[in-house]
């Protein structure tokens, strides 16, 4: 059985955006770092937290990765519904 931490925070404003602070368990769970990049996955009013895979390779342009990005955005339905078949 997986163990299931629920922390709450408030949110802020500050200039036109909206911020809340993450809790410790939450950068630990994630293995969070400063810079690091969060993605924030809304479905049916429930938002969860995912820490996006590192790839490196000098030998890739960033447009790859645009490229990339764009077709998983576009295709992103299609692929939630084969992950549901």
């Amino acid at each position: 059985m997986t163990e299931t931490i629920k922390k709450s925070r408030k949110t802020r404003k500050q200039g036109n955006t909206y911020m809340a602070s993450l809790p410790k368990e939450v950068i630990q769970a994630l293995s969070l770092n400063e810079g690091d990049t969060l993605d924030f996955i809304i479905r049916d009013g429930q938002v969860s937290l995912e820490k996006p895979l590192a790839i490196k390779s000098d030998n890739v342009p960033n447009e790859f990765y645009d490229d990339i990005d764009f077709f998983m955005n576009k295709h992103d339905q299609a692929f939630k519904n084969l992950v549901e078949k």
